[in-house]
C-alpha cells in the first residue's frame, strides 16, 4: 500500500508552471490541481469504504488491526493531499 501511495503521489504531483504577470499558476495548472483534488478525494473515499468492509471480514484480530491501520493511514494521507491541493487552488486559482 505504501508503494501505491508513493507512486500515486509522484504520478499526480502537478508540476507548477509559473505564469507571466503576478499569477503563480496558469489556467492549465489550475485545471490539473482541481483534477488532483478530485482524484485524491476519490482514493480516500475508496480506502475508507474498504476499511468498513475490512471490519466485516473473517480474520484474526491482529490481521484486522493491521489491515485497518494500513487502510486508514492511506485514507488519511490522501485526504491530506486533497486538503493541501485545495489550499493551493483556493489561493492561486479562485477568482
Amino acid at each position: 500500500m505504501k508503494k501505491i501511495m508513493l507512486i500515486a503521489v509522484l504520478c499526480f504531483s502537478t508540476p507548477f508552471v509559473f505564469a507571466s504577470g503576478h499569477d503563480l499558476l496558469d489556467e492549465e495548472a489550475c485545471k490539473e490541481t482541481k483534477e488532483g483534488i478530485g482524484y485524491f478525494l476519490g482514493v480516500a473515499d475508496y480506502l475508507f469504504k474498504e476499511n468498513e468492509k475490512n471490519n466485516t471480514r473473517m480474520q484474526t484480530e491482529e490481521e484486522r488491526k493491521a489491515n485497518e491501520e494500513e487502510l486508514l493511514g492511506g485514507a488519511i494521507a490522501f485526504s491530506q493531499l486533497a486538503a493541501n491541493y485545495s489550499t493551493v487552488y483556493e489561493v492561486w486559482c479562485k477568482d
